[in-house]
C-alpha cells in the first residue's frame, strides 16, 4: 500500500513539474518564427522607394510594394519594379482604380468589384511578368465580404490599424490569419513617434512577434500627406540588424501561416 502511495505521489510531482514547465517554453510554433518586421508601401511611388532601397540595402532589408494604377506606369518605372523584385522585394496589388472596397461592393457588388478592380489590376501585372499574390486594401476600406472575397484571389491580405496603445495591445502584429493589420508610419500618422515605433519592434523581439508596418513615399523631409522621412526607415532597419530580428515580405507571412497546420 505504502508503495503504490508513494508511486501515486511521484508521478504527481512529475506531471505538474511538466506542466510547470512547458508554460515557460515556446510552442512549435513560436521556435519557428523569428521576431522581426513586415515593411510595406502603399499606391504607386515607384521612384521613390527604387530610392529608398538604393538606401537601405546596406540593412539587408527587404519590403512589399503594394502597387495601385499599374496601367499608369511608364515602362521606366515597370523596370524599376522588375528590379525591386529581382533583390528579394515582394510586389502586390493595390487595387486598379484605388477604390474603398467595401463600399464599392456594397453598392456595386461582387461581380462588379472583382471585373473593375481586381481583374485588370491582376491581369496586367501577370502580362509585365509581375504576378501577384498578395493585396491590400485601399484607405484600408474592408468587411467581412471583401475579405471573404479577395481570400480566393490572393494568398493573404493587408488591412490597416490606427493609434498609439501600449504594444501588447496592438494589432500590427503577424498572428498567423490571412488577414493582417499594418500600422500607418507615415508622420502625418497620430500615432508617429520613432521611440513608439521602436518600442513595438522591442516588443516583438521579446515575444517572438512580427511587427507588420505601412508607409507610402518615402523622402528625406516630409512636408505632406503620406510622407514618411528616411530617418523612420533607417530607424526601423538599425533596430532590426542590431537586435538579430528578421525582415520579412508579406508572402513570407504566409508560408509561415501555412505552416502552423
Amino acid at each position: 500500500m505504502k508503495l503504490k502511495i508513494g508511486v501515486l505521489l511521484m508521478s504527481i510531482v512529475f506531471l505538474f513539474s511538466c506542466s510547470k514547465s512547458e508554460d515557460n517554453v515556446a510552442s512549435p510554433i513560436e521556435k519557428k518564427l523569428q521576431a522581426g518586421v513586415a515593411i510595406t508601401f502603399d499606391d504607386n511611388y515607384v521612384d521613390e522607394w527604387y530610392n529608398a532601397d538604393k538606401l537601405l540595402e546596406r540593412y539587408n532589408w527587404k519590403a512589399t510594394f503594394f502597387i495601385s494604377q499599374f496601367n499608369t506606369l511608364p515602362v521606366s518605372q515597370l523596370n524599376k519594379l522588375k528590379i525591386l523584385k529581382s533583390k528579394g522585394n515582394e510586389i502586390g496589388g493595390h487595387g486598379w482604380m484605388h477604390v474603398k472596397a467595401a463600399p464599392y461592393q456594397t453598392k456595386n457588388g461582387d461581380i462588379q468589384y472583382l471585373n473593375k478592380e481586381i481583374f485588370p489590376m491582376m491581369q496586367s501585372m501577370n502580362e509585365n511578368a509581375m504576378p501577384i499574390h498578395s493585396f491590400a486594401y485601399p484607405y484600408g476600406s474592408r468587411d467581412a465580404k471583401t475579405d471573404t472575397l479577395l481570400l480566393k484571389e490572393f494568398n493573404i491580405i493587408r488591412a490597416t490599424t490606427y493609434g498609439k496603445v501600449a504594444p501588447n495591445q496592438q494589432k500590427c502584429y503577424f498572428n498567423y490569419n490571412r488577414v493582417l493589420y499594418g500600422l500607418g508610419i507615415d508622420n502625418s500618422y497620430p500615432q508617429y513617434s520613432i521611440p513608439y515605433f521602436l518600442s513595438l519592434l522591442e516588443y516583438a523581439k521579446k515575444n517572438n512577434r512580427v511587427v507588420i508596418f505601412y508607409a507610402h513615399k518615402p523622402v528625406y523631409k516630409s512636408d505632406a500627406q503620406y510622407e514618411t522621412e528616411y530617418k523612420t526607415l533607417i530607424a526601423i532597419c538599425k533596430y532590426i540588424k542590431s537586435n538579430d530580428m528578421k525582415f520579412y515580405t508579406i508572402s513570407d507571412l504566409y508560408s509561415k501561416e501555412r505552416n502552423k497546420k
